[in-house]
């Protein structure tokens, strides 16, 4: 192909379609939307995604390799269940870097960023007043990312995320009751007022408070065998 040919050619920019299977699934999975020990069909997500099984067996095999999904019978994938020693695990390590995140954060003051966590901790509430929590969980991750992106270290928003998909599936268990209790709440409320006052120790504090509370509850849904189950379960 001569220069002037290629030349005229342009970047193709089309984002492959595992890619944006791979991005739907995260979401789900984050949004608490897969219960744990769920079976994903890989022709069922390809019929829902609507496109090929290949781009979806790709998307999948990446999160089996992330250990976030399982390889699972007959073409399919597993949502896994977690057990209480495995979250124990997970709350060790998100507490580090998640308290990290919010420490960092409160150094980097944003007023554009800290009005909309405002906003968002207003939106949290007000679903809880209303007990409307179809999309809580959406609102709360969105103000606690909000808050681990003003740390502005990409790798660690990173890791946060992928600790987050491995919790979502049991993360959804807090509602409705633990939210309802507002169990909490005042962590998100003291982290916020941290942050907006330049306060990186009590951040990283109100931050490791509001996990490790959210864990403890998490903990007493688990059954004989150490499994957590969502709350009607565990009753």
């Amino acid at each position: 192909m001569s220069r002037t040919a290629a030349a005229k050619l342009k970047k193709i920019e089309r984002e492959p379609l595992w890619d944006l299977a791979h991005v739907q699934l995260r979401d789900a999975l984050l949004a608490g939307h897969f219960a744990p020990g769920r079976a994903l069909p890989l022709r069922d997500l390809a019929q829902t995604f609507g496109i090929s099984i290949t781009p979806v067996r790709d998307a999948v095999t990446r999160l089996v390799a992330q250990g976030i999904l399982q390889q699972g019978p007959r073409n399919s994938a597993v949502v896994p269940h977690l057990t209480v020693e495995e979250l124990r695990h997970l709350t060790l390590v998100r507490c580090e870097l998640e308290g990290r995140a919010a420490r960092e954060a409160a150094a980097r003051p944003d007023a554009a960023a800290l009005a909309r966590l405002d906003r968002q901790l207003a939106t949290m509430r007000d679903l809880i007043a209303r007990r409307q929590l179809d999309t809580y969980l959406d609102v709360h991750r969105a103000f606690h990312f909000g808050i681990y992106a003003l740390a502005k270290i990409p790798i660690l928003q990173e890791m946060i995320e992928n600790l987050w998909l491995r919790c979502g599936p049991v993360l959804s268990f807090v509602v409705p009751d633990y939210v309802l209790l507002r169990k909490g709440s005042d962590h998100h409320a003291a982290a916020l007022a941290a942050l907006s006052r330049g306060d990186p120790s009590t951040a990283e504090a109100e931050i490791v408070a509001d996990i490790e509370e959210a864990s403890r509850y998490l903990v007493s849904l688990a059954d004989g065998k150490g499994l957590l189950r969502p709350p009607s379960a565990a009753a």
